[in-house]
């Protein structure tokens, strides 16, 4: 039952490319995520001073 089931999503084109652009959002959320995680602070602290200048 799986082996019929790769079978026919390897024939077909559409399924792929949905799994490929899947894969590639899940990767760039994921980085967006840790990039983020890394600069929190830096971000903080631009927040803080944005606000003491306003």
């Amino acid at each position: 039952m799986l082996a019929t089931y790769v079978r026919a999503a390897h024939k077909s084109d559409e399924g792929a490319t949905a799994v490929e652009y899947s894969i590639l959002a899940a990767l760039i959320a994921g980085g967006l995520v840790a990039t983020l995680g890394l600069l929190r602070d830096d971000i903080i602290a631009l927040f803080k001073t944005l606000m003491n200048a306003i």
